[in-house]
C-alpha cells in the first residue's frame, strides 16, 4: 500500500494521532485544573521555605553583620540583602495563591501575611538599634572608644585606673553580666572624685577632663541599655519579641501547608481514576500500533545493528563485511550509508592516530622542558619554602602568601672578607665564594635546614623543625673549614674563619613585591635578633653565639658543649639577651677549662664576685686571648674597686 517506510510510518501515526486527540481535548480541563491546584500546594510550599530560609538569613544577620565593620559604616550587609529578597520572594509567592473559594485556607494566608508583616517591622527596629549601638570604631561604640583613647593618653588618670576601665568594658560586651557594668561605674566615680578634687589640675583641665570622663561613663551606659533593648546576648528584648513573632508565624504556616496538603490530596483522587482510565485505553492503542511498526522494521535494523556491533567491537577496524541492503526504503539507505561511513571512519583512524603519535612525541618533549624549567626554579626559590607555604609548585604562589611558624635562625658571615675580596680577581672573588657556599649549603640541607638568602659572604638559613639540627650543623661547618683552608692555602696562602649567630622565635614566611615581581622573604624580630648576635662574634671573638631561647628549645642539652658568655643589649633592641657561646668538638683549649669557667660564672651569677674574680685572674694568666674570660674579670674589678655600681652590669653594643 505505501512503497516507503517514512509512509508507512506516517499512516500509523495519524492513526494514533487522531484517536488520541479526542481524549486529549477531552483531558485538557482537568489537566488545567490539576496544574492549578499544584501551583497553589507549591506556592505555599516555597512561601514556607522562603520563610524559613529569611530566619536563617536573620540568624546569620546577627551572627556575621554584628560584627562586621562594613555593616557599620556603610549599612550594607550581605546577609541583610539576603534577608530581604527572601521576604520579598515570600510575599510573592503568597500574592499569587488564590483560596477565594476556600473560606479556611484564604484566611490562614491573610494571618501569615500579618505574621511577616509583623516579623519585618520587628526585624528591622533591631537593625536600626544595632547600628545605633555600633561595633568597635563605629556609632555609639566608636564614640565611646575615642573618649576612652583620650583619656589614655593623659597623665592625670593613672594607667591602671584606665586599664581597669577598659577591663570591665570589654569583659562586659564579652560577658554581658551587670557586675561589670556596677564596677565600671564605681570605678568611673572614685576617678572623677580624685580628678574633682585635686589641687594640681588647673580648673579648665577638669572640666575637659571631666568632660571626657562623663562622655566615656554615659556612653557605656547608653551601650549597655541599647544591649539590654536589642537582647541578641541574653535572647531578650527585641530579639526575643523578633522569637515570638517567628514562632507564631511559623506555627500558622505549618497549619497552612498542612490544609493545603489535605485539600490537594482530595482534589488530585478525584482527577486520579480519570486519568488512569486515559492511560490504560491510550497504552493498548500505543501496543497495538508499535507491534504493526515493529513487524515491519525489526529485521533489517536488527542486521543492521549486529554489524555495528561487531564493528565497535573490532575497535573500528573490521573491513571485510558489509550489511546486506534489503529494502529500498529509508532503512535500506541507512544501511548503504553506513557502509560508506564504516569506510570512511577507518581511513580517518588512521590519520588520526598517524596525528597522535606525532602529538605525543611532541607533548613529551615538552614535558621534559618543563621538568628542567621546574628544577631550574627550584634553585631560586627552595622546595622547602614552598612547602612551609602549603603549595606543591612555584605556579600556585601568589603575591601575600604567608604562614606564621617557629623556626630556628642562623647568620653565618666569613670574617675579614672585605680585605680577602680585595686581594682577589672578580672572577676569582665568586670561585672563592661559590666554593665556600658549595661547602656548607648541603650541609645544611642535610640536617633539615634551607637557605632563606645569601648576602655576599653571609648565609642566612631556616631550621623548621627542632634547634638541635642547626647546632649540629655549625659544628660541622668547622669540619668543612679545615678542609677548605687547606686547599685555599695550597693556591693563595688564604685562610677563613666564620662566626654565626643563632636565634629562634616566630618567623613569617611570605611573598612581597608586585604582581609582574614577587620575592619570597622572611619578616621577623628574630631574624634581626639572630643577625645581631653574629654581630657579637667579632666581640667576643668567639665562632658560634646563640640566645637563651634557642638554648632552651634544645631537646638535648646534654650533647652540646656552651657557656654563658654575657647580658647584652644589641644595637636598634631594647629587651636584654643572654648570650651563650657554643663550643665546637675542635676547640679543644677552652673545652680544657670550660668546668673552671662555669665555676666563674656560678660565683657571679651567686653574687660571690671576690671568687670569681679569682678564678677569672687566673683563667686571664692562663689564658689571655680569651675574650669572655677578659670581659668578666674587667666587670668583676670594676665592680670591686667601686667603677661600677652593678656586678651584672648589661653590655650595650653600638655596632652591628
Amino acid at each position: 500500500m505505501f512503497r516507503t517506510f517514512r509512509h508507512r510510518l506516517l499512516f500509523w501515526f495519524m492513526v494514533f494521532i487522531s484517536f488520541s486527540f479526542v481524549i486529549i481535548i477531552l483531558s485538557i480541563f482537568y489537566l488545567k485544573r490539576r496544574e492549578h491546584i499544584a501551583q497553589r500546594t507549591i506556592a505555599i510550599e516555597q512561601s514556607y521555605v522562603m520563610l524559613l530560609k529569611s530566619v536563617k538569613a536573620q540568624q546569620d544577620f546577627f551572627s556575621y553583620a554584628t560584627k562586621d565593620q562594613q555593616f557599620f559604616r556603610t549599612g550594607d550587609n550581605e546577609y541583610l540583602e539576603i534577608y530581604l529578597k527572601l521576604l520579598d520572594s515570600t510575599r510573592s509567592h503568597l500574592m499569587h495563591v488564590d483560596f477565594e473559594t476556600e473560606g479556611a485556607l484564604a484566611g490562614g494566608i491573610e494571618f501569615i501575611r500579618s505574621d511577616i508583616t509583623e516579623i519585618d517591622a520587628v526585624f528591622l527596629e533591631l537593625i536600626e538599634q544595632i547600628q545605633a549601638r555600633g561595633y568597635k570604631n563605629y556609632n555609639l561604640e566608636g564614640s565611646m572608644r575615642k573618649d576612652a583613647h583620650w583619656l589614655e593618653g593623659i597623665s592625670e588618670i593613672p594607667t591602671e585606673d584606665i586599664l581597669f576601665l577598659r577591663r570591665h568594658e570589654k569583659d562586659y560586651i564579652m560577658r554581658n553580666e551587670k557586675e561589670y557594668v556596677t564596677k565600671f561605674t564605681t570605678r568611673i566615680s572614685s576617678i572623677r572624685k580624685r580628678i574633682a578634687n585635686s589641687r594640681r589640675i588647673t580648673k579648665a583641665r577638669k572640666n575637659r577632663i571631666l568632660y571626657y570622663l562623663d562622655g566615656y561613663h554615659n556612653k557605656f551606659v547608653q551601650l549597655v541599655q541599647l544591649d539590654k533593648r536589642i537582647g541578641i546576648k541574653d535572647n531578650s528584648g527585641l530579639k526575643q519579641k523578633l522569637d515570638q513573632h517567628i514562632t507564631i508565624c511559623e506555627e500558622d504556616f505549618a497549619n497552612i501547608v498542612q490544609h493545603t496538603k489535605e485539600w490537594a490530596k482530595a482534589e488530585f483522587r478525584q482527577l486520579t481514576i480519570y486519568f488512569i482510565l486515559i492511560a490504560f485505553f491510550l497504552m493498548i492503542v500505543s501496543l497495538w500500533i508499535s507491534s504493526m511498526i515493529s513487524r515491519k522494521i525489526t529485521r533489517p535494523l536488527t542486521e543492521l545493528t549486529r554489524h555495528i556491533t561487531r564493528f565497535v567491537d573490532s575497535n573500528f577496524t573490521l573491513e571485510t563485511e558489509h550489511p546486506i541492503v534489503r529494502t529500498d526504503d529509508e532503512i535500506g539507505s541507512l544501511t548503504r550509508n553506513f557502509s560508506f561511513l564504516k569506510d570512511e571512519v577507518i581511513t580517518r583512524l588512521r590519520f588520526f592516530k598517524q596525528k597522535v603519535d606525532e602529538r605525543t612525541e611532541e607533548l613529551a618533549t615538552a614535558n621534559k622542558r618543563l621538568l628542567r624549567l621546574s628544577e631550574a626554579n627550584s634553585r631560586f626559590v627552595p622546595q622547602e619554602f614552598l612547602q612551609n607555604l602549603g603549595r606543591d609548585s612555584i605556579e600556585q604562589v601568589q603575591l601575600g602568601d604567608h604562614v606564621e611558624r617557629e623556626m630556628t635562625v642562623i647568620f653565618s658571615d666569613i670574617r675579614g672578607f672585605t680585605k680577602i675580596s680585595e686581594s682577589l680577581s672578580p672572577q676569582e672573588n665568586f670561585d672563592f665564594i661559590n666554593g665556600y657556599l658549595s661547602g656548607i649549603v648541603p650541609i645544611i640541607r642535610k640536617n633539615g635546614g634551607f637557605i632563606d638568602k645569601f648576602i655576599g659572604d653571609s648565609v642566612m638559613a631556616l631550621f623548621p623543625d627542632d634547634p638541635d639540627a642547626a647546632i649540629q650543623t655549625l659544628f660541622e661547618f668547622e669540619n668543612f673549614l679545615v678542609e677548605f683552608n687547606d686547599k685555599l692555602k695550597k693556591n693563595t696562602q688564604l685562610s677563613v674563619q666564620i662566626g654565626t649567630g643563632i636565634h629562634t622565635g616566630n618567623l613569617i614566611l611570605g611573598t612581597i613585591g608586585h604582581d609582574h615581581r614577587l620575592e619570597t622573604t622572611v619578616i621577623s624580630d628574630a631574624v634581626n635578633t639572630a643577625s645581631r648576635v653574629e654581630g657579637l662574634t667579632k666581640h667576643y671573638q668567639a665562632k658560634i653565639i646563640g640566645t637563651e631561647h634557642t638554648l632552651s628549645k634544645l631537646k638535648d642539652k646534654k650533647k652540646f658543649n656552651y657557656r654563658f658568655l654575657d647580658m647584652v643589649k644589641v644595637k636598634g633592641k631594647t629587651k636584654t639577651l643572654s648570650v651563650y657561646e657554643f663550643l665546637c668538638p675542635g676547640e679543644k683549649t677552652k673545652l680544657a677549662y670550660l668546668k673552671k669557667y662555669n665555676e666563674g660564672v656560678k660565683c657571679v651569677k651567686s653574687k660571690k664576685i671576690t671568687e670569681a674574680s679569682k678564678i677569672f685572674l687566673e683563667l686571664n694568666n692562663q689564658y689571655p686571648e680569651d675574650r669572655a674570660v677578659k670581659i668578666f674579670l674587667e666587670k668583676c674589678q670594676n665592680f670591686l674597686t667601686k667603677k661600677t655600681s652593678s656586678w651584672d652590669e648589661i653590655t650595650h653594643m653600638i655596632t652591628k
